[in-house]
């Protein structure tokens, strides 16, 4: 226990005190780091109150003589030319080597922290991104909501009661799904089915036809909340002509492990010059905060008609690629 307690004390000395010094102040570390060893090799050489080794035996002499020639001519054997390395010589290597070791272990160890500490900081961050991006959204869909109430105030009070109904529904689910980064997805296609009802009552029915094509069971896959919403919102807000026959069609399916999305509006020019809203880019960016690029999102714009397509995978990891 003797021998190990110096080995011992020079890892201690050297993980806790001298380590930590090395990103910092490397010229200290590597002069404090040198003085330790030098004090580690003089314990090593001059071991205090222990002799160097065992006693010589009675009457031989301590300087023993080199053996005899071999008559041959050919020398000592290899054997007889080997000498055992000295005791202090291999304390003296086995102080750096352990050394070394803690040395690699003291990275390794901070490394895997700074890897954690950096993982733990990029989620932070992605989360304070998507919530950046998913406020940018919410005032959005209040703003529009509010004011086709107010619109239907005047024109038709009863329907103004059934919107408020409605609009009660969406703020339920937006203020207590909302946060989260992804939701159930029957919980968006809840929102959309009473977003779509709230805006059935603004328009007449010979002269928007909607259409929706949900899933009746969502088998537990999740979505970024209002993302889907937002495109149908859009389609309401840019799809719709009072002067000619305008369409709607929203559809919904899960397939291999994905939810694709697809949402198709009659296109009319006076409409579409400004394209606003949240706008594709927000949209983009929440997707791949959310699912890194395996996500799929296009738009078609086609004589008459716009098309979105989105799918997703169902059960999202953020950030990953």
């Amino acid at each position: 226990m003797k021998t190990l307690l110096p080995f011992l004390i020079l890892v201690l000395i050297h993980h806790f005190l001298l380590a930590p010094l090395i990103r910092k102040r490397l010229p200290l570390y590597m002069g404090l780091t040198a003085a330790l060893l030098i004090l580690f090799g003089a314990w090593c050489f001059a071991p205090p109150g222990s002799p160097q080794g065992p006693p010589p035996a009675p009457g031989q002499n301590e300087m023993a003589p080199p053996p005899p020639p071999v008559p041959d001519g050919k020398g000592p054997s290899p054997r007889e030319r080997w000498r055992p390395m000295r005791p202090e010589t291999s304390r003296l290597i086995m102080g750096f080597l352990l050394v070394g070791v803690d040395l690699g272990a003291y990275f390794y160890v901070e490394s895997r922290r700074r890897e954690r500490r950096m993982k733990e900081l990029e989620a932070e961050n992605t989360k304070q991104r998507l919530e950046s991006l998913r406020y940018q959204i919410n005032p959005h869909f209040l703003m529009n909501t509010l004011n086709n109430i107010h619109a239907l105030v005047d024109i038709d009070p009863e329907k103004a009661k059934e919107s408020i109904e409605e609009f009660s529904k969406m703020m339920r689910i937006l203020l207590y799904e909302g946060d989260a980064p992804t939701i159930p997805l029957a919980k968006e296609l809840d929102f959309i089915e009473h977003f779509i009802s709230l805006m059935r009552l603004r328009y007449p029915e010979d002269a928007v036809r909607i259409e929706t094509i949900f899933p009746e069971e969502c088998s537990g896959a999740a979505v970024p909340p209002l993302v889907m919403a937002s495109f149908v919102e859009n389609a309401f807000k840019h799809g719709i002509s009072y002067s000619t026959d305008s369409f709607i069609r929203a559809k919904v399916e899960l397939q291999d492990g994905k939810v694709i999305f697809h949402c198709s509006n009659s296109s009319h020019p006076s409409n579409d010059d400004k394209r606003q809203g949240i706008g594709l880019d927000n949209i983009r960016k929440r997707l791949s905060l959310l699912y890194g690029n395996t996500f799929t999102l296009s738009t078609d714009e086609g004589e008459g008609r716009y098309d979105v397509l989105m799918a997703i995978p169902s059960q999202p990891e953020i950030g990953q690629s």
